[in-house]
Formats: C-alpha cells, sequence, structure tokens
C-alpha cells in the first residue's frame, strides 16, 4: 500500500544529486553552495539549472566549481519560470535520490544525514521532506515553517487532503528515481500550480512519502523570493477574484492530477478522483453529491467550506 513507511534499515551508502534551480541568484547563491557541499555524506554531483540569469549566477557558480571537490554543473533552464525549470531539469539528473534546493537558502549541516535514515532504495516513487525555519535575516528570527503556515505533514500521506491544499515544501524536498520516471510525462502538463505539490502528489498516490519533523534549513524570506511563506498577513492581502483564481488552479490540478494517475491509486482513492473528474464534467448537483458522498477536506472546517464552495461554484473547471 501506498505510504507505509518501510521499516528496513537505510543503505550504508546513498547515491545522491542537488538540483538547485537559479534565476538572478548572484546574492545568495554562493552561501548556499557551501552550505551543500558540507553535507556528509556529500552529493555525487550538484546541477545548477540556470533560467537565463541577467546577473552575475553563473559566474559565482563557475567560481565555486573551480576550488569545489564534488563536480557543479550548470545546464541551461528553458526560461519558462520555476515549474518548468525544475520538472524539465530533475530527468537530467542521474543519481538514486535528488534533492531540491532554493537559491537563497541555507542548508543546516545535519540536513543530509537526516535525509539518509529515510533512504531505503525504493523501487516505487518515493518523497522525504522536512520542516524548514522560515528566516528573516535583517530582523535575525526563525519560525517553524510548519506552524507558520499551519501545516499537518501527515496530509501529505493521503493523496485526497494533498489534492486540495499542499503540506510539502519543494525546498526541503528529496525524490528518488523513481518518482522522477512518474512525473516525466506530464511535466509540461498546463495545469500543474507548483513543482513540489505535483511531485508530492504523485508520490503520495502511488508509492509513499516520509517527513522529518526537523527543521532541516534556513528559508530565506526577502524581496525577491520566487516562492516565499504563505504567513497570515499575506493571505489577508490576496483579493477575491486572486482568491478564486488560485481555487480555479487548485481544482484543475486535482482534476489533471485524476486524468493521470487515478488508477494507480489504491482503490479507496480511486473511487474518489474517479468521482471527482465525473462531478467536475457535471452540474451542480452532481458537484454537490460528490461533497456530501466524499467529504474532500482542506486544513480545517473554515478552508474546508471554502473548499466545498469552490466545488460546487466550479464553473468552466471542467478537466480536459
Amino acid at each position: 500500500m501506498p505510504n507505509t513507511p518501510n521499516p528496513a534499515q537505510p543503505a550504508s551508502g546513498i547515491d545522491y544529486d542537488v538540483l538547485v534551480c537559479t534565476y538572478n541568484g548572484a546574492e545568495f547563491i554562493e552561501e548556499q553552495l557551501h552550505s551543500i557541499l558540507r553535507q556528509q555524506p556529500a552529493p555525487k554531483r550538484v546541477l545548477v539549472s540556470d533560467d537565463h540569469s541577467v546577473d552575475n549566477t553563473r559566474a559565482i557558480v563557475n567560481q565555486v566549481a573551480q576550488s569545489s571537490p564534488i563536480p557543479i554543473e550548470i545546464i541551461d533552464g528553458p526560461g519558462r519560470g520555476v515549474i518548468r525549470n525544475v520538472l524539465t531539469a530533475l530527468p537530467k539528473t542521474t543519481a538514486d535520490y535528488v534533492f531540491l534546493a532554493d537559491q537563497d537558502d541555507i542548508w543546516l549541516d545535519n540536513k543530509v544525514a537526516l535525509f539518509a535514515e529515510k533512504m531505503h532504495g525504493e523501487h516505487c516513487p518515493h518523497l522525504i521532506f522536512s520542516d524548514a525555519w522560515v528566516w528573516h535575516p535583517d530582523r535575525d528570527e526563525k519560525h517553524s515553517f510548519w506552524e507558520l503556515d499551519q501545516l499537518r505533514p501527515d496530509n501529505a500521506r493521503d493523496p485526497r487532503r494533498l489534492a486540495f491544499h499542499n503540506t510539502v515544501q519543494g525546498a526541503s524536498a528529496c525524490v528518488n528515481r523513481s518518482l522522477i520516471a512518474a512525473m516525466e510525462p506530464t511535466a509540461e502538463h498546463p495545469d500543474i500550480v507548483m513543482h513540489d505539490w505535483w511531485l508530492a502528489l504523485i508520490a503520495s498516490g502511488t508509492g509513499h512519502i516520509d517527513y522529518i519533523r526537523e527543521p532541516t534549513l534556513l528559508y530565506r524570506q526577502h524581496d525577491n523570493n520566487q516562492v516565499g511563506s504563505q504567513n497570515k498577513a499575506g493571505r489577508k492581502n490576496r483579493s477575491l477574484s486572486h482568491r478564486r483564481a488560485v481555487a480555479t488552479r487548485i481544482l484543475r490540478q486535482a482534476a489533471a492530477f485524476a486524468d493521470h494517475y487515478s488508477d494507480g491509486l489504491p482503490l479507496s482513492c480511486q473511487g474518489f478522483f474517479k468521482h471527482y473528474r465525473r462531478a467536475l464534467r457535471g452540474n451542480i448537483i452532481e458537484r454537490s453529491a460528490f461533497i456530501l458522498r466524499r467529504w474532500p477536506q482542506h486544513r480545517d472546517m473554515r478552508h474546508n467550506v471554502t473548499l466545498w464552495a469552490s466545488i460546487v461554484l466550479a464553473k468552466g473547471v471542467k478537466p480536459e
């Protein structure tokens, strides 16, 4: 069954790459690379997929690479944003496991050692993620990412919950080759909301997910974050039209996941997602019936009500 933690002992040695996707990251990339290179055990390779930076990102990466005992390779990203950069670069890695790393974070020295305890040479899609310290260097303060965003890591193990509320932070994630292979045919899907969410859905539904409660990185907050912490203040400032647009994208992503992966899900989840697909294609009565029978969940009752209303009113969200 997917998402049953594997009790086997981790392998004595782990084979892993690190993928760093960059775009105008000159200000912080050197500090991040050095934090990666300090890890024990060390990576086999660091792959930097640069998405057409116009600052000194590439020059700094090349400078670090010249003195690094670990190979650091730069490739060209597709120039279509962070989602495509990550998902098209992952298949270009070669190790058994691949860590995702943001260009502006700092890994804590024990990060890889903690993740290694969860690696078991899986042959099914496997994703591992951890908590992180949301870090404001100018205020010299940090807070748990999970606590700040009110995330429940256990929910990542149930694709029926994960479909409507992401709990996996890509900057803290590690994926295996089986997950990369399962993702690759859908890497260009237009309804993917975020790469980490898509990878987590595939792992949750067709393989399994492990998580580490201890923060393993400093998640730097600054004005130019490509993706930042969704704190309460930021959520309150969103307009109603923005919220509706986000809700529509989430519903479409869940439908896309159902279209491509429902046949590989456990039977209990197959019924949920096949019913969800039919409901989106149907009328308001059929969408209401889906909610009453399947009871889709978000993180709390207030968000549940918003989710149910979004599904009932999901005009124009029909899956392809």
